[in-house]
């Protein structure tokens, strides 16, 4: 398994980007997830702004007897924009090496939909970007499709989604989340023989006045009360430091075992280790819990990574927001 050096050394992006399974998107900053469906095989993910949507991704993996590349992109622009429309389709050149059958359909008289449609090698999966254009330009094309990027299953994998953002070990599949107004979480599992490996990253804003209405303990105490009818503390709370290049988390630990009644639940992890930081520079309070330390440690090393975003690139991509209105 990596270690956290190697994944808090992940290549590191702007803040306001967007990863999720297994797709890396740079957006303009006003723009948020309103939805998001599906797993790594088949899914849909919804942006939007204050005022209307923007941005529709929807994606679906290759499966046994499905029709040949160039019929199935032809059906499925069809299916999105209609026969007539689908024959104004032209190809846009994207790299050979990672997409095929690129298609771009461009909306002539907006307001309507900029449809682009790609078979990704790395993943086996269809991809379609549905930009919704209220007058003519070309932010889709120029700018959107340039940052997309299929990230590779066998290597440590990004997650980023409003100001939530860590990197998962290989291996590790998105089981569920939980993104509320200032209390985001994702939980993942590595499936395989006896207990799965699990670990999850929870995150509440804003630190200064969560830990005002409690300290950090009761906030452990509140994370870890959804395990207790299975696991029991094997030792008392210890602090914990971990320093981050220029930023300095500091926190307690403490660690579950499973009740002794619950030893025939061979798929229940047989420990539970949790961590609760507070990051002063991001004020955010930061929970990162799993079935082993080290892996805790290592995600832990990774959360924030998207965060170091210069002012002038974040004015810059404000900027392209702004000019797509």
């Amino acid at each position: 398994m990596p270690n956290s050096k190697s994944l808090a050394s992940a290549p590191r992006i702007p803040a306001n980007f967007f990863a999720w399974q297994g797709w890396r998107l740079d957006l303009p900053p006003r723009w948020n997830p309103v939805k998001l469906e599906g797993d790594h095989d088949k899914g849909f993910a919804l942006f939007a702004d204050l005022v209307r949507p923007r941005l529709g991704i929807r994606w679906n993996k290759q499966r046994r007897g499905r029709l040949k590349l160039d019929a199935w992109i032809g059906r499925v622009l069809r299916d999105e924009v209609g026969r007539l429309a689908a024959e104004e389709a032209k190809p846009l050149p994207m790299p050979d090496d990672i997409w095929q059958g690129s298609t771009l359909y461009t909306e002539p008289q907006p307001p309507g939909r900029d449809v682009w449609i790609g078979y990704s090698r790395k993943s086996d999966r269809l991809v379609q970007l549905i930009y919704h254009a209220h007058r003519r330009e070309r932010l889709l094309a120029d700018t959107i499709l340039p940052t997309l990027v299929d990230l590779p299953q066998d290597q440590p994998m990004p997650w980023s989604v409003f100001e939530l953002s860590c990197i998962i070990p290989p291996g590790f599949r998105l089981h569920t989340h939980r993104l509320n107004a200032g209390d985001l979480s994702l939980t993942f599992l590595q499936r395989r023989r006896g207990a799965p490996r699990q670990v999850s990253v929870r995150q509440v804003a804003v630190a200064e006045l969560a830990l005002k209405r409690m300290p950090i303990e009761k906030w452990l105490d509140d994370q870890q009360r959804g395990s207790r009818k299975f696991y029991s503390r094997a030792r008392k709370t210890t602090p914990l430091e971990l320093a981050l290049g220029e930023r300095e988390l500091a926190g307690i630990s403490r660690l579950l075992k499973r009740r002794w009644r619950f030893f025939f639940m061979f798929r229940l992890p047989s420990r539970f280790i949790t961590w609760a930081l507070h990051d002063e520079a991001r004020d955010r309070l930061v929970f990162v819990e799993g079935s082993d330390e080290q892996l805790v440690r290592d995600v832990a090393a990774s959360v924030g990574h998207a965060a170091g975003v210069s002012a002038d690139a974040d004015r810059a991509l404000d900027n392209e927001g702004a000019d797509s209105e």
